[in-house]
């Protein structure tokens, strides 16, 4: 992704993220928009540490039934980000925390993400593979040999020791 478009993204979140603070704070006044976005990130900062005891428990009562646990790792990935987005000042984050936090949107975006990092990883490894098999072996110039040093008796009288 070219640098240009990562800093257009960010300046363009910014942007919406201003620009819905200006307006709810013209809608509900100053001291209100102010006091919700406190009362918010401390309800962030709770998600965020109630999540943490959870996921530390759903772990532990996975691994004690032998289950691998992925979908427990996942659900608490998702509230840990939706617990940072909440404790970023703004309401375009919060919106986005809560879509991390709805069960559909978060399954939705697992998906997407799980998705999107195979079919990654897939393309580097093909595309890895693929220059290796491209080259064929007796084009090659090179010799693969195994060699081994004896030392000279001369060589072991000079030795430091």
């Amino acid at each position: 992704m070219p640098i240009l478009a990562i800093l257009f993204g960010i300046f363009f979140y910014i942007y919406c993220e201003i620009s819905l603070l200006v307006n709810i704070g013209s809608i509900i006044g100053v001291l209100p928009t102010i006091l919700l976005l406190v009362v918010i990130s401390f309800l962030g900062l709770w998600i965020v540490k109630l999540r943490g005891v959870y996921t530390l428990f759903s772990i532990k009562q996975d691994l004690s039934q032998g289950k691998i646990p992925t979908e427990a790792v996942g659900n608490s990935v998702m509230f840990i980000v939706a617990g940072i987005l909440l404790i970023i000042p703004g309401f375009l984050s919060d919106i986005l925390a809560i879509l991390c936090v709805l069960p559909f949107s978060r399954k939705w975006i697992q998906a997407f993400v799980i998705n999107s990092v195979k079919n990654k990883v897939f393309m580097h490894f093909t595309a890895q593979t693929s220059s290796f098999s491209a080259t064929s072996a007796q084009d090659s110039n090179t010799f693969d040999a195994e060699f081994e040093r004896k030392p000279d008796e001369q060589d072991q009288h000079n030795r430091i020791k």
